[in-house]
């Protein structure tokens, strides 16, 4: 039986600017937050486990298209509960996993077009995952994760029971990497990931619809001149796809995602 307790102390300074360079706002807040797990292990190769963290973070900035652009908002608490169990077999390992975040809703009003928050947002979740060596050489990532992000105390009640923006209810990642027996040092990796549509505003009249992608790499290790060398190459989004990438923060974002993009590295130890 393992006990974590602890707590952290966090501060945060923020200033909003004018274009001419005057502080029109400002806040310096800080709060003390606490955090606790426990993990059981009835058997060798199970834990099962509990924690919960509260942090402060750094509140949202109105968007560009709001009436009160540039507007800070003061930090904010949020809160996260999540439980589990964790499986070791062999060279696998699984996990099960329920997980809640408490945090404020921000939206801007359709009518007055002030950024504002409302209300609170609530990310509940379910997460399996596994990952491991099935065979040998060959190593295997997989996770599900599916979310229920709901709205609740908003103005009126209004908007209590919609759909938080930018959370989708389901994404799906699958990587595998090989290592090359015929050929030392380099290893072969791919990877799918799909994601299920998202809510973009706060009635959920409109959604960023759905999108998966696919990554290829190559990795290979070696040496040069008698220094470990690390050399990579991947490929991500390979069929070229255009798509929106939705985003979960206190503000209503929708980004182009990246076209097809090769990224080469080398990493040497000295």
């Amino acid at each position: 039986l393992l006990i974590t307790a602890g707590a952290r102390r966090q501060t945060v300074d923020a200033k909003n600017l004018n274009a001419t360079g005057a502080v029109t706002g400002s806040y310096d807040e800080s709060a003390v937050a606490p955090l606790a797990g426990i993990v059981f292990k009835p058997m060798q190769n199970v834990s099962v486990y509990g924690n919960f963290t509260a942090g402060l973070s750094r509140g949202s900035t109105a968007p560009d298209t709001a009436a009160n652009r540039g507007e800070v908002f003061p930090p904010y608490k949020s809160k996260q509960y999540e439980a589990g169990v964790k499986v070791e077999h062999d060279k696998m390992m699984s996990t099960v996993s329920v997980f809640q975040v408490d945090r404020p809703n921000a939206l801007t009003d359709p009518f007055t077009n002030i950024y504002s928050l409302d209300g609170k947002q609530r990310n509940r979740g379910l997460e399996l995952s596994t990952m491991g060596e099935v065979v040998r050489d060959v190593r295997l990532m997989a996770s599900a994760t599916f979310f229920d992000a709901t709205l609740a105390r908003s103005a009126g009640g209004v908007n209590d029971g919609k759909d938080a923006i930018g959370v989708p209810k389901r994404t799906f990642n699958l990587g595998l990497e090989w290592d090359l027996p015929s050929v030392p040092g380099l290893s072969l990796n791919a990877r799918a990931i799909y994601t299920a549509e998202a809510p973009f505003d706060v009635a959920n009249t409109l959604m960023l619809p759905s999108w998966n992608r696919i990554d290829i790499g190559a990795r290979y290790r070696t040496e040069i001149m008698g220094k470990p060398v690390m050399l990579r190459a991947n490929v991500e989004n390979v069929a070229n796809k255009a798509y929106w990438l939705s985003s979960s923060t206190l503000a209503t974002v929708g980004t182009v995602a990246a076209p097809r993009t090769v990224l080469l590295s080398a990493q040497v130890d000295f």
